[in-house]
């Protein structure tokens, strides 16, 4: 009968200095008997540790300018909204009376500005 072994969560840091053992040239097979982790694993740490990297080293972002009338607009938008809910607010909708066919019950009209 075989025990499974519980996985045991290993933290970033450690992910990281395992991941630069290994681009320091240490053998991927000792690494994975010391720290009792399968080869898989650690080829998926040194992975995602190099797609972190490239990622990182891009210089290029979007352009200052670009952000700013990003922002620009979308203060605008909120703005714009704000701005018509207080007209809705001041005007609000209004009841018109009338006199209905036979004087008596008035009718009522919804006006909306």
């Amino acid at each position: 009968m075989s025990q499974t072994v519980p996985m045991k969560r290993i933290s970033a840091k450690k992910k990281e200095e395992t991941v630069l053992r290994l681009l320091q040239g240490e053998n991927i097979n000792d690494i994975s008997r010391e720290l009792k982790i399968s080869v898989p694993e650690i080829e998926s740490w040194k992975n995602r540790f190099l797609i972190a990297a490239r990622e990182g080293l891009k210089t290029r972002g979007k352009d200052p300018v670009e952000k700013e009338l990003e922002i620009a607009k979308k203060t605008i938008g909120e703005l714009t909204m704000e701005l018509n809910l207080h007209k809705k607010k001041r005007t609000g909708s209004k009841i018109e009376k009338g006199i209905g066919k036979t004087g008596y019950f008035g009718s009522c009209r919804l006006k909306i500005c």
